[in-house]
């Protein structure tokens, strides 16, 4: 079941038309990494004090979507989702904002195709009888803007590291055998699968600043210095890719105001950029 799985996500990305990138003629994003979690491990109730009490956990989730008696355990399904080469190779020149592919990929990954890609492994599970929910795009999902953090109460990251996907990174971003510049996607479902291991020695191991005190690449990137050597700041960081300023930017380079023009600085030209550092 779990390589029916594999290969179903595989081709929910790889097969959509609507993956494909006029500006680079190269899809926007490659073939997805996949992992699975069990709904009962420890960590997914240690992110109440990690993240915040408002993590839910996977069993909080489903009985708030599928009522309270409807839990017998399961799996939660985590998906990277891999930008494209050329996509980040037109980023890589940036200083100050995205390239034009960038803001393009922004307005198409932000805009539909991650609700579509996860809102579509929910639809083909539930019509093959297992309950199943994309906490993301379901009602639940909710983000907490505080006066220093934000949070949201199903963090993608967070998720992924409990599938043995990847760590951390001194940039809040998620360093993946793909590397860093992806994106991530999940759901949970009461089928129940093997889950699969975390083998990194640390929550950050994958990150060579973390690690050993070396590269800070992403410190040097940062066009509003959101990133030093104490970590990142959500809230400047947030200011800058979701901003006015940014969606005003956003519409005079064919992007979208809705979503703005991002950013991704700090996820090209770095060492982690398409594969976990050496």
């Amino acid at each position: 079941m779990k390589s029916f799985i594999i290969n179903t996500i595989k081709a929910l990305v790889l097969k959509d038309n609507k993956n494909w990138s006029k500006l680079t003629n190269n899809p926007y994003y490659d073939e997805p990494l996949i992992g699975f979690a069990s709904t009962d491990d420890l960590l997914f109730e240690e992110y109440k004090t990690i993240i915040g009490d408002a993590h839910l956990t996977p069993k909080e989730i489903f009985g708030a979507y599928f009522g309270k008696e409807s839990y017998h355990g399961g799996t939660v399904i985590s998906v990277v989702l891999p930008i494209n080469e050329k996509l980040r190779k037109s980023n890589r020149p940036q200083r100050i904002r995205p390239s034009d592919e960038w803001i393009d990929f922004r307005a198409f990954e932000a805009g539909f195709f991650l609700k579509e890609i996860s809102v579509s492994l929910e639809r083909i599970l539930n019509d093959m009888g297992y309950k199943t929910v994309a906490p993301s795009y379901s009602s639940l999902f909710k983000i907490f803007p505080e006066k220093d953090n934000i949070y949201s109460n199903w963090s993608e990251r967070h998720i992924a590291y409990v599938a043995g996907l990847g760590t951390f990174s001194l940039n809040d971003g998620f360093i993946t055998e793909k590397g860093m510049a992806i994106n991530l996607v999940s759901v949970i479902t009461e089928l129940k699968l093997e889950p699969d291991s975390r083998n990194a020695k640390s929550i950050t191991d994958n990150c060579l600043f973390c690690r050993k005190g070396t590269c800070g690449a992403c410190i040097k990137r940062c066009p509003v210095g959101a990133i030093t050597t104490s970590g990142h700041d959500k809230i400047k960081c947030r200011i800058h890719v979701y901003g006015e300023e940014s969606k005003k930017y956003a519409v005079e380079h064919g992007g979208s105001d809705k979503v703005g023009s991002g950013c991704g600085l700090c996820f090209t030209n770095v060492p982690c950029e398409f594969k976990i550092p050496k």
